[in-house]
């Protein structure tokens, strides 16, 4: 996701869940909206949109 410039890391030790509750926050925050929708439990998948 770095190298396509979707999402860094801020540098915390455990970037993985990092990222797994910044995408939460996104699909819970925008829903439809969303650059991700929620696949299954603990998977996501891009929804086709970008900011």
């Amino acid at each position: 996701m770095a190298e396509k410039g979707l999402w860094t890391s801020p540098g915390g030790k455990t970037p993985d869940a990092t990222l797994y509750s910044a995408i939460t926050r996104e699909v819970s925050a925008k829903g439809a909206d969303s650059r991700f929708k929620k696949t299954g439990r603990g998977r996501f998948a891009s929804n086709g949109k970008r900011d």
